[in-house]
């Protein structure tokens, strides 16, 4: 019996087959009995997944899989789950378009292009919309702003379903919708229906887009905006499918900050002068700090659309008179569960299926469990929040401390990943409530400096196949409050949350920490703490805030190949004891480990390119993946497993 890569159901038979004879000391091929997978090498990460992962009812048709950031937060979902491992070393690549202030994205395309649209672009010369650049760096194009981009949110990319192997880039200004090939060619650009209004000075616009997100059961894009009005295109055609929607709500009160007026004044004229004036006038830093903490704002972050059901997951505040005053301001956050539906007469309109409220307000962005049953946001004073997909909330959880990005969802082990201004923390989604793992120890980073006086973390983790892609800071105290002077990236142990690798960086991001298909990261230059960094520095020992885009390459390919290989075994191993009773998971698991066997097949021929491995050494670890990806596509799990093992101690 043999089965083709993509027969789930025949590869699970012999699944259940190879489990069954091994443990009779046979083989599904022979009469020798299969290699056994051996454990991991000590130094390196011992976390596993254990028992089925959480799996979605959808399929990877228009939906790129998640081998690397397609929209804001990986994934449609925004759960910040990537399938391929991290590069266990890392240095700084490249640093371009340091003109332009980027809050949100990149984003990658197959070919490892990355996109991104930068904020209020300041002279003709900048006026630009959005950007392509190569994997060096170099722009590969531009999309003109025409004077109407106040920056669009991070750049969605998606598979084009009729053209196998191609992806088209969806793209979300306030006023215009467009879809382009990567070699940018326009394939449809079409209005919002929302027109800017006009500069006050002195009053944040309240034009901001998002950008798109995709909408299955429609086959749309959608794009919200911080005002909450919430449009649709036909992903094909750019057509309109509704009527311009409005995400319930009233703008946010703002919240202090917590920094003394000088340091404010101080770091607003520094970002003045490398990033110019928004405008209406106002600074950079004070605008971006402005909407972090949510003030004058419906909606502060990006939003979640469930692949499996189409539900539209927006985190915003509540309608003014529900705080129980009538005064312009919401003092309530709230999330919202919308959809398109029919509107009586054969056209499509948005209508809220579900709200719920909560104190305070919230900049985090809804984060939905894989299979769709769990929708997960935060508040601004601590907690995280656990909606059922009808958003009746299951429990919620206080850290002890704002919590300051979106919550990363893990498949595996019901994981969740949180931070605060200065910690990571791991929990466990136990069903009715929440407990605690651990919180991350970071004193590697920047160990030994002695111009260093605390760490912290700076930016929401990505899950990789080997442990969290996190950015840390360092810097120095003012009062109870970090001042971030310096950054860096590196990769968090999942099992222990000890800091495994570290390499410094130039700039800091307030977006994400993005991860692509090689392993490596990307980040979009927003410099908000190291402005008050720089601001604060009487000695001149701290570098020039900068703009653009950050990257950081994989060293050692040799490292990244065992690191893969191991977490592609260990998976393969736990695949191959629930075969049976929940072939999905283990489909899933098997999906995940070809983009495993893909990624290092890769680095070990870049491991030999540069001279880490000689071809003598790579040889026979190119034929025990060869064999692994055989063994694989006949439904070998434990087989296969044995194979991944073995390469990654033997590096």
């Amino acid at each position: 019996m043999t089965c083709r890569n993509t027969d789930l159901p025949c590869l699970f038979i012999l699944a259940a087959l190879a489990i069954l004879l091994t443990a009779f000391g046979c083989s599904s091929s022979g009469s020798s009995p299969q290699p056994q997978p051996q454990g991991v090498p000590q130094d390196l990460s011992q976390w596993a997944p254990e028992g089925p992962r959480t799996v979605g009812s959808y399929e990877y048709g228009v939906i790129p899989q998640p081998t690397a950031f397609r929209t804001m937060h990986a994934g449609p979902n925004n759960t910040d789950n990537v399938w391929v491992a991290l590069a266990p070393r890392l240095e700084l690549d490249w640093v371009s378009e340091t003109s332009f202030s980027v809050p949100e994205g990149p984003t990658y395309d197959s070919a490892g292009n990355l996109y991104f649209s930068p904020l209020f672009p300041q002279s003709p010369a900048f006026d630009i919309s959005l950007v392509s650049l190569d994997s060096t760096g170099a722009r590969n194009w531009e999309i003109p702003g025409d004077g109407l981009n106040a920056g669009s949110g991070a750049i969605l990319i998606l598979d084009d379903p009729d053209n196998a192997g191609e992806q088209i880039i969806y793209h979300a200004t306030y006023t215009e919708g467009m879809a382009i090939k990567p070699d940018g060619t326009i394939l449809w650009k079409e209005a919002t229906g929302l027109t800017l209004p006009d500069v006050v000075p002195g009053v944040r616009t309240p034009a901001h887009s998002f950008g798109f997100n995709y909408h299955p059961r429609t086959d749309s894009v959608v794009g919200v905006t911080i005002a909450g009005e919430i449009f649709a295109f036909d992903r094909k055609t750019g057509a309109a499918i509704a009527p311009l929607g409005q995400v319930p709500g009233d703008p946010a009160v703002s919240n202090d900050i917590g920094l003394p007026p000088f340091v404010v004044d101080a770091s607003n004229a520094l970002t003045d002068e490398v990033f110019g004036k928004t405008p209406s006038g106002g600074s950079f830093y004070e605008t971006i700090v402005d909407v972090i903490f949510g003030g004058g704002s419906i909606v502060t972050n990006y939003f979640a659309i469930d692949p499996n059901t189409s539900r539209i997951y927006v985190a915003a505040t509540a309608p003014d008179e529900d705080d129980g005053t009538v005064d312009g301001e919401s003092e309530l956050g709230a999330i919202y569960a919308l959809d398109l539906v029919d509107d009586g007469d054969g056209g499509l309109e948005f209508t809220v299926l579900d709200s719920a409220q909560f104190e305070g307000g919230t900049g985090s962005t809804p984060s939905v469990s894989e299979d769709g049953q769990r929708v997960y946001v935060s508040d601004n004073v601590g907690n995280v929040i656990a909606y059922d997909d009808e958003l009746n909330e299951l429990w919620r959880y206080d850290v002890g401390s704002e919590i300051a990005a979106s919550i990363a969802v893990s498949p595996d082990n019901a994981e969740l990943y949180v931070v605060t201004r200065r910690d990571v923390f791991k929990l466990t989604d136990e069903g009715d409530s929440a407990i605690l793992d651990w919180t991350a120890d970071l004193s590697l980073a920047f160990e030994g400096e002695q111009d260093i006086e605390v760490v912290f973390q700076a930016l929401t983790p990505t899950i990789t196949a080997n442990g969290l892609a996190i950015a840390v800071g360092g810097g120095n105290l003012l009062g109870d409050r970090a001042i971030m002077e310096r950054v860096g990236v590196g990769l968090l142990d999942r099992e222990t949350g000890v800091l495994r690798s570290f390499v410094e960086g130039r700039e800091e991001s307030i977006a994400v920490t993005t991860v692509s298909p090689d392993g490596s990261i990307c980040t979009a230059n927003s410099p908000v703490r190291r402005a008050s960094g720089k601001a604060l520095d009487s000695e001149g020992t701290v570098q020039d805030i900068l703009g653009g885009i950050s990257c950081y390459k994989p060293v050692r390919n040799d490292l990244l190949v065992q690191e893969a290989t191991c977490a592609a075994g260990v998976r393969l191993r736990n695949a191959a004891t629930v075969a049976e009773s929940a072939p999905d998971s283990a489909a899933q698991d098997a999906r995940q480990v070809e983009v495993l066997i893909d990624q290092s097949r890769a680095a070990l021929d870049r491991a030999v390119d540069d001279g880490d491995l000689t071809e003598t050494a790579a040889a026979p670890l190119a034929s025990m993946i060869d064999r692994a990806e055989s063994d694989l596509a006949s439904g070998q799990l434990v087989a296969a497993a044995a194979e991944l093992i073995a390469v990654c101690n033997a590096l």
